[in-house]
């Protein structure tokens, strides 16, 4: 910038060279004029000589300083031609070196804008994978060489339910399951020799329970090689797990059930088969005319003992139909406990006689003598009593079998102990379960379906008590049930007054007349037969339409006995025709319906009573009894 100045000024200085030689050259010659006037003025004539030499010299000085003036000029041209090449060479540079300003500026413009650029993208990669990270479901945490944890994301804590200074402050290895306390060592190793270990480990969340984790961790390295950690991702599989053993657990019961049912048929074909080879067997062997009085006796009774089996397996099999939909119904009625007491055990008494077994049975009535009169459903509790009395006298060779009963915290107590077989205790948590038994398969050495106390708990149950099961295998077992104890004359309880007739009345009918209605030629000659001895006169119709004409014809028809499920007009549909043409006969239904919505219908179509197939003689006789006189 200096030398710039300096070649400025000389280059100005050049300027005023032709003006400093044009005011030297007037110098020179006024100084001449001067000479010449002061020689004129004093010696107006002067000598020749004289003028010659002030001529020549001043001629000499003019020419020496002429000399000098263009050696001075040429020098000023030549340095003025070098300063100007120079200024000129300088000019370029200094425009070259603007240029390089500039490019040199705007490249570090550049880097600033690329610079920022780059920093910013960074900034948002990092908070972008940030972010990704962050809104992970799973736990993801990243340690060190040295095994300490570095950072890990919020799941990573919120699945144990802990917050980041808390789980910094506590020890982890207490919040690892027992089983699970060598996880650590584990991935340590498996990290070192394979970079990756994948593992499940259940940890203690913050509010007490274990939370199930799949967890998978590899080795994390640099672009040289070098290990820098090890990254761990966590997942939340509990519910997962849950749901699998769910899932497992009723594909197990789905199997198990199918093959109790497969068992079921198996044993159902069994059990019907059998009585009913005994009814058709004993049934043609009464058609021989060789065979006494006794004999025929005995007969009788094997069919009539194995057709009360078959109606004991239809009945439990519809029980466990009604179970399984949820229709069985407990009705309360005025009951004595005694008398369902004594049927029990005389029922067990004739199985044991049948059997031929030494089984002693004891009966303990611990109960109350003025409360024997009780509501309950008696149907349902005798059917109780039964199923646990049946078992026990089955699984007992010899031995006793102790019944007994009393009230207890307003419940009455029924026990049922017996020195049977027992049962193993690993059975005990099933043995309610329907077509369950200890022993399945043809080498089962007992018979059964397998739902008699499937069905006992089920209606115990309802009935608002509990059933309770004792055992040791070989000593015996103890079945004990609860039912609320309802004294008889409650208030809340309508009592249902129980059909009954006097069985030492001599029944005679020979005055009256009874419509037969059923579309079975077969059940019409039972009826015929079983009502021959009252003396009563039986008409017979094998449809509704039929029932409905002889009522319009014979008006003195006494009572009519009417099948429900017909063709063309069903007895629902008879008996609401009938209370058109006769409003106060009575008309007692016969049906193998055995619901109780199907009762219900029945006696609001118009019937008074109703009997269920198979008829017996006594409760055909007692149920007509209620509505005819004897003669």
């Amino acid at each position: 910038m200096i030398r710039t100045r300096w070649v400025t000024r000389l280059k100005g200085t050049t300027r005023y060279v032709p003006y400093l030689v044009f005011s030297l050259m007037l110098l020179l010659l006024s100084r001449q004029s001067f000479s010449i006037s002061k020689i004129n003025s004093a010696n107006s004539f002067g000598s020749i000589k004289s003028e010659v030499f002030l001529t020549e010299s001043f001629l000499h000085f003019m020419l020496i300083a002429l000399v000098a003036l263009l050696v001075i000029c040429l020098v000023i041209i030549i340095f003025s031609v070098k300063l100007k090449k120079v200024n000129i060479e300088l000019q370029e540079k200094n425009k070259q070196t603007l240029d390089i300003n500039l490019e040199l500026q705007r490249t570090n413009n550049e880097q600033t804008i690329q610079t920022v650029i780059r920093t910013k993208e960074h900034y948002e990669s990092d908070k972008f994978y940030e972010m990704l990270v962050q809104s992970a479901k799973d736990g993801i945490s990243f340690y060190d060489r040295d095994w300490n944890l570095k950072y890990a994301n919020s799941a990573f804590y919120s699945m144990i339910g802990l917050e980041k200074d808390s789980y910094l402050h506590i020890d982890h290895k207490d919040l690892l399951y027992p089983d699970d306390v060598d996880y650590q060592i584990k991935r340590v190793q498996s990290l070192v020799n394979n970079g990756f270990y994948e593992t499940e480990i259940r940890l203690r969340h913050n509010e007490g329970h274990f939370v199930r984790l799949s967890t998978r961790s590899v080795t994390v390295r640099n672009d040289n090689g070098d290990v820098l950690g090890s990254l761990t991702i966590s997942r939340d599989i509990t519910r997962m797990k849950s749901d699998n053993e769910d899932l497992v657990k009723a594909n197990f019961d789905a199997d198990a059930s199918s093959r109790l049912k497969s068992s079921f048929l198996a044993n159902i074909s069994h059990e019907i088969r059998t009585p009913l080879n005994s009814v058709v067997g004993f049934s043609n062997l009464l058609l021989s005319d060789d065979i006494t009085k006794e004999v025929r006796k005995e007969y009788i009774e094997q069919i009539n003992h194995n057709s009360e089996k078959l109606l004991q397996i239809i009945g439990d099999i519809i029980d466990l139909s009604r179970l399984e939909s949820s229709q069985i119904e407990i009705t309360y009625e005025e009951t004595s406990l005694t008398s369902i007491v004594n049927e029990i055990i005389e029922e067990a008494r004739q199985v044991i006689k049948r059997n031929e077994k030494s089984i002693i049975l004891n009966i303990k009535n611990l109960f109350e003598e003025n409360g024997d009169l009780i509501f309950t459903d008696r149907i349902w509790l005798k059917r109780v009593l039964n199923h646990l009395m049946d078992n026990a006298v089955k699984f007992t060779l010899d031995g006793s079998v102790e019944l007994s009963y009393l009230i207890e915290n307003n419940n009455i107590i029924f026990k049922i102990r017996d020195t049977g077989i027992g049962i193993n205790k690993e059975n005990l948590g099933y043995i309610f379960e329907e077509f369950r038994q200890e022993i399945d398969g043809h080498h089962r050495p007992f018979e059964g379906l397998g739902i008699g106390l499937t069905l006992a708990k089920e209606v115990v149950e309802r009935m608002g008590g509990k059933i309770f099961v004792t055992s040791e295998k070989g000593v015996g077992s103890e079945f004990s049930f609860s039912i609320p104890y309802r004294p008889a004359g409650s208030k809340k309880i309508k009592i249902k007054p129980p059909l009954t007739a006097d069985p030492f009345t001599t029944i005679n009918w020979s005055s009256k007349k009874c419509l037969l209605v059923d579309d079975n030629k077969d059940v019409l000659i039972y009826l015929n037969r079983i009502l021959l001895d009252t003396g009563i006169t039986t008409i017979t119709g094998r449809s509704g339409i039929e029932a409905i004409e002889t009522i319009k014809k014979t008006t003195d028809i006494d009572v009519v006995l009417l099948d429900m499920q017909m063709p063309e007009m069903n007895g629902i549909e008879t008996a609401k025709e009938i209370r058109k043409i006769r409003k106060n006969l009575p008309i007692i239904a016969q049906t193998a319906f055995i619901f109780e919505d199907d009762k219900d219908i029945i006696l609001e179509a118009g019937c008074d009573a109703c009997l269920i197939k198979p008829i017996r003689k006594d409760h055909l006789i007692t149920v007509m009894s209620s509505f005819m006189k004897s003669d």
